[in-house]
């Protein structure tokens, strides 16, 4: 067998034991891996996704802004995923820089911001996105 076939099995099984449990009702922010986030991103008409990894400063300024707008946004699932746990997300993304927020609509990607941003500003690309009258 080639090195792509036996990812390929692994990653199946992995995917057949993988306990898909959905995040409780009211919890702001989703924490993506490589196992739910179709699931999650797909499964949501308006999601943003922040993009980080623990060792990077911007992100960790970011951070608590990002769960703050979650608790604002309630319409809005809002999730985060760690680069560095989840490389082939990241990879099969183009993310190669980080903090990168991404605002999703109907499991299509319809904004980009990259690097941090301050609470006023985010608000307003959270505003112009999601509650315009473009949104769903």
């Amino acid at each position: 067998m080639e090195d792509s076939e036996l990812e390929q099995l692994r990653r199946k099984r992995f995917e057949q034991m993988a306990v898909k449990i959905p995040p409780p009702e009211g919890w702001p922010v989703v924490h993506l891996t490589e196992y739910n986030f179709n699931e999650v991103t797909l499964g949501r008409p308006k999601v943003v996704i922040d993009f980080w990894a623990e060792w990077c400063g911007p992100c960790r300024y970011f951070s608590p802004i990002f769960e703050e707008m979650s608790v604002e946004f309630p319409e809005v699932q809002f999730c985060k995923c760690d680069t560095d746990r989840n490389h082939g997300i990241a990879t099969q993304l183009g993310i190669t820089s980080i903090p990168r927020v991404l605002y999703v609509i109907n499991g299509t990607a319809v904004r980009l911001h990259v690097g941090a941003m301050s609470a006023e500003k985010f608000r307003e690309e959270l505003n112009a996105v999601f509650r315009s009258d473009d949104a769903v």
